[in-house]
């Protein structure tokens, strides 16, 4: 450890968010527009390496193009000429007095670490695309907000740390360093911050506060609250004593802090209650220990005496009022969110949370989950994750009766620790659904795990052995997908900062990279893939989102090699992207593509609700117009809103044909309080908001979302991995159990015999017909879902309501087969082997809603 330094830098972020006035650099001619270059690196360590190799004469362009994670790169890390205000203010602070040929320090940017270069002249290149520098503008006044979680902090002591090597390829050596090098950190600091140090070389009253800071973010990591408070007040009082810029932010820092005190003593996260839900459920709850959101108002309110239209700290003195049992009527009137702007136009019904009563007790920081049946006995099991990397992997199986055991060490997996997501496939074709475990998203580059089903309820390692552990990366991203429709399922992987991976499927256990030669090796801060034949060749596709810059649509050309035709199909938006689906919203056989925006800014999306024009760009849709290209359709369906979603998924939640969406809001901040968001689908037209109607408004972080019909009673509930990204922000997951319709649905089950054996990509095509309505035709396609959570591989299909003829197509492309199946019975369970010229009725017995659930009162009902 080096100490004192190592803080300085990871405190950048914090500094980045402080009102200091800027002296921006000036070109030779006396105008403020510069020449501009970039390098942005996942790590601090990278990106020191690379300042040194410029400083000692590596060409800066070669090096972005060679190394750097941004969407520049392309342009050897050329932004245009342009004036510094139009920039994020990190990057504007670090332009200070800066002139030609000069260096910028290393800037701590959302996507990772970079270094800016103020040119003499423009470079000689071409195709200049603006979106690529979308992420480093300042879009208008976007405020962000404090950022009280102390990822970033503890993230850059853990790369500072010393460490064996191949220790990121050690689980547990990789908990092991982050367990040390927080201790270390926090001891460390506050010693240097204590000691008597020679008059020449004290420090400043501001590289206090900043220490102090520093150490107040360590504690909040670990969520001792009280540590980090005792920190955040001795800053508090030093900036009072002669720094008073640094105030504001203090003051939002010290009343989140204390909110999130509050939350812990009074067992919010992991007790699982309503209170959590917004708008309240019992609008008259509260905390029985009071003391610490008393504390947390003092603060809110001090800070917006100077700055009362604040959305953000507005929005949080609201929330603390809510822990009082006083929101809306004790919150003072000029700052107030009044309930009726979350208020839904539809009602589904109430969904309730039974995530206790079924055994779900899974308390988890932010992570992946899948739903599936895991060991063929015509249950779902659910599996879930978590980015803390001392946390292991767990494994829930459905005992069938409602309620689900804890099986982790029975399946041989409870040395798997870590994973941001996992994503479920039969990649070995043995009928059994096998897991791979995501890492280093967000963070820094550790081991990805291949768990093989052994069919026996026990899983295998076989990362190593499978050839997908031939080298490390930092990625949450992946699709598997037959890319040369042989049979067997692929894999493409999207990593941070690192060329994106495909491994060809060799049919024996085992895989080649083949990324670079089929030109899909692209380098980026990727978040999310997901695989479909959008243009109906045949071939599966794959879209990528990144953090920054525009995303990617690589068009399958039918030989192992890929094309990027983004731009030509209109689908490069927006510029910070995350969670992704292919689904077909309306219905006209055709894949749509949805992709959620993810600008971290909690005044944007508080925008949202109380009609304010926003600077952040919205979510999107892209409706596909069949002929290879998509209209954006945002706007016409009511989705031109702001959110910060996550984990994020799809299903139809009250089985009228029409896929509807449920998204997991949030970001590592314990400042990041929003509710989650479910839309229902106006049968293709338009999207509703339900959130409040349905009582899925859950405030804190949402990451793997999974759609899933777990008590085989015909109605998806929504199974939601909630959590933030740090062990301080954990939570206790939800499910909750849909209220169910009158509409008929049923249950398909494809399996593959020359295609891959779970199906994906097969089609599947319903009519439904009634006497009095003309016939409707419902679409699915077999696959991955969401980029951040997993729905079961087989297919729930509503099919609304007076359904008397329900009719099957399917199409296999892989054998280029169809089959047809007439008159089927709705509302049942079934499996269509491929080639078969009948289909097989599946038992499975509804188990009944819990009796709790069922006594509903009428004022409940109401709401």
């Amino acid at each position: 450890m080096r100490g004192w330094p190592i803080i300085v830098c990871a405190t950048f972020v914090l500094l980045a968010l402080l009102r200091i006035p800027l002296i921006v650099a000036e070109a030779e001619d006396g105008s403020r527009k510069l020449d501009l270059a970039i390098i942005v690196l996942p790590t601090l360590k990278d990106a020191e390496a690379a300042r040194h190799q410029v400083q000692n004469g590596a060409d800066f362009a070669v090096l972005a193009r060679e190394k750097s994670v941004d969407a520049t790169s392309v342009d050897g890390g050329y932004m245009g000429k342009l004036d510094p205000d139009q920039l994020r203010p990190e990057l504007r602070k670090a332009l200070n007095g800066l002139r030609a040929d000069e260096l910028t320090g290393i800037i701590p940017l959302p996507s990772g670490f970079a270094i800016v270069k103020v040119l003499a002249s423009a470079p000689n290149t071409t195709d200049i695309n603006p979106a690529r520098i979308s992420s480093l503008l300042a879009t208008g006044a976007i405020r962000f907000g404090a950022q009280i979680s102390g990822l970033n902090e503890a993230d850059a002591v853990f790369m500072q740390y010393s460490k064996p090597d191949g220790w990121e390829r050690d689980l547990e050596e990789v908990c092991r360093i982050r367990t040390e090098s927080l201790a270390h950190a926090k001891k460390n600091i506050r010693a240097n911050l204590s000691a008597d140090r020679p008059s020449g070389n004290q420090f400043s009253l501001a590289e206090k506060i900043q220490g102090h800071s520093a150490v107040a973010q360590l504690f909040a990591y670990s969520g001792e609250m009280n540590d980090s408070i005792e920190e955040w007040k001795i800053a508090y009082s030093l900036a009072q004593s002669g720094e008073p810029q640094f105030l504001p932010n203090l003051e939002e820092s010290l009343g989140t802090s204390y909110l999130h005190l509050a939350e812990m003593e009074n067992d919010v996260y992991q007790g699982s209650k309503d209170v959590d839900i917004f708008p309240p459920l019992n609008p008259h709850a509260s905390y029985s220990r009071q003391e610490a959101s008393k504390l947390a108002i003092g603060y809110f309110n001090q800070y917006l005496q100077d700055r009362p239209d604040d959305l953000e700290v507005r929005w949080l003195l609201n929330l603390a009022y809510m822990t009082l049992g006083q929101y809306p009527a004790g919150v003072p009137n000029e700052f107030l969110f009044p309930e009726t702007e979350f208020h839904s136009k539809q009602s589904i019904g109430k969904f309730r949370d039974v995530a206790p009563a079924e055994g779900l007790n899974s308390f988890r920081a932010a992570g992946g989950l899948i739903v599936d049946d895991f060991d063929n006995d015509g249950q779902l099991d659910v599996v879930a994750s978590s980015m803390d990397v001392c946390d292991p992997i767990r494994f829930f199986h459905n005992n069938g009766d409602g309620t689900f055991s804890d099986r982790t060490q029975e399946a041989g997996i409870l040395d798997q620790l870590g994973g941001l997501n996992i994503v479920q496939a039969d990649y070995n074709n043995d009928g059994c659904m096998d897991i791979l475990v995501l890492r280093g998203g967000w963070e820094f580059p550790h081991r990805k795990s291949l768990l093989r089903n052994n069919c026996n309820g026990t899983f295998t390692d076989v990362t190593d052995a499978s050839g997908l552990g031939i080298t490390v990366t930092a990625t949450q991203s992946a699709a598997w997908a037959d890319i040369d429709n042989d049979g067997l399922l692929d894999l493409f992987i999207a990593n941070e900062g690192a060329p994106a991976q495909l491994f060809h499927n060799r049919g024996n256990g085992t895989f080649e990279e083949i990324g670079k030669a089929a030109g899909i090796d692209e380098t980026a801060f990727s978040k999310g893939v997901t695989a479909a034949d959008y243009d109906g060749d045949g071939f599966v596709d794959f879209y990528v989102t990144h953090q920054h810059g525009t995303n990617s649509l690589f068009h399958n050309n039918g030989n192992k090699t890929f094309t990027e035709v983004g731009r030509e199909a209109g689908v490069q938006a927006p510029s910070f992207s995350f969670a992704t689906w292919f689904f077909d919203y309306d219905n006209d056989g055709w894949p749509d593509l949805f992709v959620a925006g993810y600008l971290t800014s909690v005044p944007e999306a508080l925008k949202t609700y109380a009609g304010i024009p926003q600077n952040a760009e919205t979510l999107k849709l892209y409706h596909n117009k069949h002929d290879g290209t998509f209209e954006d359709v945002t706007a016409k369906v009511g989705l031109n809103k702001v959110y910060m979603p996550m984990g994020s998924n799809f299903g139809d939640i009250d089985n009228d044909g029409y896929l509807d969406f449920y998204l997991g809001v949030g970001q590592p901040s314990y400042a990041a309080l929003l509710p989650h968001v479910l839309f229902r689908n106006n049968e293709g037209k338009s999207f509703v908001d339900v959130t409040e109607s349905s009582g899925t408004g859950e405030l804190h972080k949402g990451h793997g979302i999974a759609f899933a019909d777990l008590r085989r009673r015909g109605s998806e509930d929504i199974v939601a991995q909630i959590g933030g990204a740090v062990p301080g922000d954990k939570h206790s997951m939800r499910v909750f159990e849909n209220p169910g319709s009158s509409n008929d649905w049923l249950n398909v089950r494809l399996v593959g015999v020359k295609s891959n054996r779970e199906a994906s990509g097969a089609q599947i095509h319903v009519t439904v017909r009634s006497r009095h309505v003309p016939a409707r035709s419902i679409h699915r396609t077999v696959g991955q879902t969401s980029s951040f959570g997993g729905n079961p591989l087989e297919q729930h299909i509503g099919l609304g309501p007076q359904g008397e003829s329900v009719d099957l197509d399917i199409y296999w492309p892989v054998s280029d087969t169809r089959q047809h199946f007439a008159g089927i019975r709705k509302d049942q369970f079934i499996e269509i082997k491929e080639f078969a010229p009948e289909y097989k009725t599946l038992e499975r017995t509804p188990v009944p809603r819990p009796a709790h659930l069922n006594r509903v009162t009428s004022a409940q009902a109401a709401r």
